[in-house]
């Protein structure tokens, strides 16, 4: 059911979210699973790994909390790679603080250049960490 209400949510933000460009999904993984699944975090890392990461735009889509975890979810679009991105957010650096005061609400759609995260594996959990970004446009 959360899974079921996830993806409601990332399918609902994103058509409001008019300030990203269109991308369609290809990929049969990211249109049968949720971004926070494991399947979806296996392929998202396979495509990561195969993509030229500063050619990739990343646009925010919604802070999420998940069993007391937080993240930055984005919609990550490039060479063919249209899907989301959950970032776990363990530390809020002054530059993200703000997002995670409100929630997230009135960042929907914007750009964020630079934006850089670490690769966490523990067992068959993948995630990916936040780092830092260079700046954001709103």
């Amino acid at each position: 059911m959360k899974q079921l209400i996830l993806i409601f949510l990332t399918v609902s933000v994103t058509f409001l979210s008019c300030d990203s460009p269109e991308c369609n999904n290809t990929n049969p993984i990211f249109s049968k699973y949720a971004p926070s699944s494991p399947e979806y975090k296996k392929e998202l890392i396979a495509q990561l790994r195969n993509a030229d990461l500063h050619e990739l735009s990343y646009w925010f889509v919604q802070y999420v909390e998940d069993s007391g975890e937080e993240y930055l979810q984005f919609s990550i679009q490039g060479e063919g790679i249209c899907a989301m991105g959950l970032v776990k957010v363990e530390t809020w650096s002054d530059k993200v603080a703000n997002i995670k005061r409100v929630k997230g609400r009135s960042y929907e759609g914007a750009k964020f250049k630079g934006l850089s995260f670490a690769l966490e594996e523990r067992g068959d959990e993948i995630e990916l960490i936040y780092k830092d970004f260079d700046r954001m446009i709103d």
